[in-house]
């Protein structure tokens, strides 16, 4: 951390932010009962670009020219390829699974600094990480009740998005840290904006659709996730990253899974011991890392 005093600020934010992340797999898991994931992930995006879309449009003209691709990258990587990855794996998988793979983006935050910004790693970290996957893989094989997952491939998809968050953990970080937290998260959501709107229409938004009491609640789960889950929150994670690290920031999903998993139970989404003991896995990892770090 910067200083001590920005202690309890951290730990607030770290708090607040692994309960609206947290939740947003809940939300997907409604806004899925009526649209399809392609349609949740272009509204989801769409609506917080339309949100942001203002400041973004008039704080693009105040960054250096030269970091408007680590904006757009920020925004390709962070927002817009993870919000389809995200929606498409939960038509399959459960809430509880979902955010504990995402505990992975810690050790993908690692990597990236590893490879791509030079950053140095010791014996621990590497243990940490290995740890980490064997949980991961677990998590994406298993069923509970001890069943073998046949469809992988969603879990690998999630995978996949936490290796995204990852890089863009580091992007803000190395390149954009520098900037206001508006800044960092108005400008990407706006650059994004215009091909969500494509998307909608591509995948045809269902605007014809009657005003029904599931249509509707599943709308208002979408826009809850894409003005807070998306737009407001990321204002919170970039402060949470100017104050601490990008490490220390991507922690928020170490407590992510207890709140999917909590809404899991809510929701009477079957859990078995080996997912406890899978995300256990994962959190020993972690914690390996951030007591090596």
């Amino acid at each position: 951390m910067n200083n001590a005093s920005n202690r309890p600020l951290a730990w607030l934010l770290l708090l607040v932010l692994s309960i609206i992340w947290g939740s947003s797999f809940v939300l997907m898991f409604e806004g899925l009962k009526m649209y399809s994931s392609t349609q949740l992930a272009a509204f989801r995006i769409g609506i917080a670009g339309l949100l942001f879309l203002p400041f973004g449009l008039i704080n693009i003209f105040k960054v250096d020219k030269s970091d408007i691709k680590w904006f757009a990258l920020s925004g390709v990587m962070g927002n817009f390829i993870p919000a389809f990855c995200f929606a498409y794996a939960q038509t399959y998988l459960q809430s509880s699974t979902a955010g504990a793979l995402n505990a992975l983006t810690p050790f993908f935050t690692l990597i990236a600094g590893i490879v791509l910004f030079s950053k140095t790693f010791n014996k621990y970290k590497i243990i940490g990480i290995v740890l980490g996957l064997i949980g991961a893989l677990s998590l994406i094989i298993n069923k509970a009740g001890g069943r073998i997952e046949t469809h992988y491939e969603y879990g690998l998809i999630i995978l996949i998005s936490t290796l995204f968050y990852g890089i863009n953990v580091n992007v803000i970080e190395n390149k954009l840290s520098k900037y206001k937290p508006l800044y960092i998260a108005s400008i990407p959501l706006s650059l994004i904006f215009f091909p969500s709107l494509i998307c909608l229409i591509v995948f045809r938004f269902p605007f014809e659709q009657a005003l029904n009491a599931s249509f509707i609640n599943s709308t208002i789960a979408i826009a809850t996730l894409g003005i807070a889950g998306t737009g407001l929150s990321l204002i919170l994670f970039n402060r949470l990253i100017q104050i601490t690290n990008g490490l220390f920031a991507s922690t928020v999903t170490y407590l992510m899974p207890v709140v999917s998993t909590l809404w899991g139970i809510y929701y009477h989404e079957p859990i078995g011991l080996i997912q406890i003991a899978s995300l256990c896995l994962i959190l020993l990892g972690i914690l390996v890392v951030r007591k090596f770090n």
